[in-house]
């Protein structure tokens, strides 16, 4: 165990690509990491990083970026942070699959597997390795003194499905997986070659179907470490020994995912965090039996997902997750969970009076009223509206509503004035209530993070909730003014 906790790192996920977090905030988020036993960052930019030259057009550089994040003076700072607080930095870049940052711009519509898609590129395209390796130099380069780079490789959708990729498939030996590993092996060999001291790794799920025979011939385990991610709780944990026999017989340096948030939906507000306790422990559990089947044991990496892709919509935000984060790399560090654990994270956390709930559903919950962590504030703000979303649609999906104000009966002004004059004041209650919420989640998510992201938070989550109780207002109103006269329907029958 000591070999899993003590002599690794352990690497907290930062995913840019959704509300990327002011720099004040990293710099009274940063030391508590390296307090709480991280060892360093693993930084997704995607589109928040400032490229320049032929990659201008991908980042905040671009006139058009939506991200809000970084100036290459905020980048640089971020990184002066993390180096001060003892974080070393691992860098991610995706090299085939979940380029939907690039693949949407027209300059590189034409690399992608299948035209209508954005999210994988092409590897036969001739100009495919060298935008990976455009992306890879201007990422290692501003990143001094790394040991590591991580070029994704993960969950490519779709692969082996243009005219070209298809006529190298039925020609070559191995098929999809040779497509896969030529180009992977390819990445890799530019970076052993331009960058001779770095390490690579990437993420294992396209390696988990490829045969060991065919991994051994492609000599992958010469060129990269594998990252074996995993997220799911004990009981739904899906990873065979026989993997891990394949993995040790291939690779002799070995690192595993877990996640503490953005593994529990897509659209998920506040963190499971009993799953990805679970999760933690259970890879504590199966390490201890398989990790002695390779020379390394790198770390972890706890991954805390934003959005499941480029355009899929904000999940958990970080200061909400803040809470899970912090007891998982607690459990990682003392190898198990135990309430005394739980109780010694919450009061640090500011949990003094009840300690953190470690499911925050079924709502409604109490609202704690004073934490102590970088952005408590916006928890405290979510946890509100999850309250407040389950009233509203306890009384917006209600059978009152069903019943004697449907759409069909607002259309044809055939409702009851009775039944109607109490849903006014509900509306307006409400109305009233989320217009609280939301100068609360403006004033504090705007200390955290940039107007794109609050914007974004903002008009999916309230505005629509707004809408609807403005246009039911109104047309309560316009019902209760008709006083249940005949018209429209009533006329016909």
């Amino acid at each position: 165990m000591d070999a899993l906790t003590f002599g690794s790192h352990r690497l907290v996920h930062l995913d840019l690509k959704g509300a990327p977090p002011k720099i004040t905030y990293l710099a009274q988020l940063f030391p508590l990491l390296r307090e709480w036993g991280a060892t360093g960052l693993l930084i997704e930019w995607e589109d928040t990083f400032p490229y320049v030259r032929e990659l201008a057009a991908l980042g905040s550089n671009a006139p058009s970026s939506s991200s809000g994040a970084y100036t290459a003076e905020e980048a640089r700072e971020l990184l002066k942070l993390a180096g001060d607080s003892g974080l070393a930095v691992v860098p991610l870049v995706q090299t085939i699959g979940h380029l939907e940052f690039v693949l949407k711009h027209d300059k590189w519509r034409g690399l992608r597997e299948v035209e209508a898609y954005p999210s994988s590129m092409c590897p036969s395209h001739p100009e495919a390795l060298s935008l990976a390796t455009s992306l890879i130099k201007q990422i290692v380069e501003f990143h001094p003194d790394i040991q590591y780079l991580h070029i994704g490789a993960d969950e490519v959708w779709h692969m082996g499905l243009c005219p070209t990729c298809s006529r190298r498939i039925e020609t070559s030996k191995y098929g999809r997986a040779q497509l896969f590993l030529e180009h992977v092996v390819a990445v890799a060999q530019y970076v052993r070659e331009a960058f001779p001291t770095l390490r690579v790794i990437m993420w294992d799920d396209m390696l988990r179907a490829v045969d060991t025979s065919i991994l051994l011939e492609f000599n992958i385990g010469r060129y990269v470490e594998p990252m074996v991610w995993h997220y799911t709780p004990a009981e739904c944990f899906q990873l065979t020994p026989e993997l891990w026999d394949k993995y040790s017989s291939v690779f002799g340096n070995l690192w595993v995912a877990t996640a503490y948030k953005g593994a529990t939906g897509s659209c998920q507000l506040l963190p499971v965090i009993q799953h990805h306790l679970s999760n933690h422990e259970h890879w504590l559990h199966v390490l201890s039996r398989e990790v002695s089947k390779f020379q390394h044991f790198r770390g972890v990496a706890l991954t805390g997902w934003s959005r499941y892709d480029h355009y899929a919509t904000l999940c958990e935000l970080v200061p909400c997750a803040i809470p899970s984060l912090a007891l998982c790399l607690k459990v990682w560090l003392a190898g198990t969970y135990t309430s005394e654990l739980h109780i010694s994270v919450s009061k640090e956390l500011g949990y003094t009076d009840t300690p953190l709930l470690l499911n925050p559903y079924p709502r409604p919950q109490p609202v704690p009223q004073q934490l102590s962590f970088p952005g408590w504030k916006v928890r405290v703000g979510v946890e509100w509206f999850t309250n407040l979303r389950l009233k509203f649609r306890s009384i917006v999906e209600s059978d009152q509503v069903e019943t004697w104000f449907n759409s069909w009966q607002i259309q044809n002004g055939f409702t009851n004035p009775m039944q109607i004059e109490s849903l006014i004041p509900a509306f307006t209650d409400l109305m009233f209530e989320l217009a609280s919420l939301d100068g609360y989640m403006r004033l504090n998510l705007e200390d955290i993070f940039y107007p794109p992201a609050v914007e974004e938070w903002i008009g999916t989550l309230v505005e629509p909730m707004r809408a609807r109780l403005r246009q039911l207002k109104k047309d309560a109103e316009a019902q209760m003014l008709l006083g249940a006269r005949i018209r429209g329907y009533d006329a016909i029958i």
